[in-house]
């Protein structure tokens, strides 16, 4: 039960379905990295699933959003969001940042910390570009407050999170990108279908969307 979430009937179930993974990820990052308003957010790769949560999210608590993108086009609709820069390149940030939620890793994890106001933290939450990320020597050190990197995990007792996240969406506040939808047929199921046939320990997408439930009756 510390995983449920009542959504009430206006809301549509298919974009409550959407909220749990992303939406759980980008509040327990952004909590993670401590109070936002009036801080200078960075996420990057933005216009990912996560990426568009945090948008909002870190809008939402206050923060000036800035939101890195891989193109021109992926960057559409991010401003309507909440983001108050929307860049291709991280060239384009002119002044520190307080916290970075980086879904890219690689090159990008290593130019988005050196971007970070002394005291900043860097969440790294996914890594989608497949490099690895290559410090110089001594480039984690910095006079002042120290800069953080941390790394986000799963989560546990999620049911306050995602009762916080359904009564944003249901008031209009926080929105999800739904690719597809449509009956399951047999083709798609076989698509979804993890290895092995599905059996064995549940990854944490599959958990999540079943956490978001509605009374019988309602």
């Amino acid at each position: 039960m510390d995983d449920l979430a009542e959504v009430p009937v206006p809301t549509d179930l298919a974009d409550a379905a959407a909220l749990p993974l992303a939406g759980i990820t980008a509040l327990c990052t952004l909590r993670a990295g401590g109070p936002i308003l009036g801080k200078r957010v960075l996420v990057t790769g933005a216009s990912g699933g996560v990426g568009r949560m945090a948008v909002q999210l870190a809008a939402l608590g206050g923060a000036h959003v800035i939101a890195f993108v891989g193109s021109p086009v992926r960057g559409e609709g991010l401003a309507g969001l909440g983001a108050h820069e929307v860049l291709v390149g991280l060239d384009g940030v002119d002044k520190p940042v307080d916290l970075v939620l980086d879904n890219v890793g690689g090159s990008q994890l290593v130019s988005a910390w050196n971007l970070l106001a002394p005291g900043g933290g860097l969440q790294s939450i996914g890594w989608a570009s497949g490099e690895p990320a290559e410090f110089p020597p001594y480039s984690t050190f910095a006079l002042g407050p120290a800069r953080t990197l941390s790394s986000f995990g799963d989560a546990a007792n999620v049911g306050p999170d995602l009762a916080t996240l359904v009564d944003l969406l249901t008031a209009g506040r926080l929105t999800v990108g739904i690719g597809w939808r449509g009956p399951m047929g047999p083709r798609r199921r076989s698509r979804l279908q993890p290895p092995g046939g599905g059996q064995g320990r549940p990854r944490c997408g599959t958990v999540r969307l079943l956490s978001v439930s509605r009374p019988v009756g309602r």
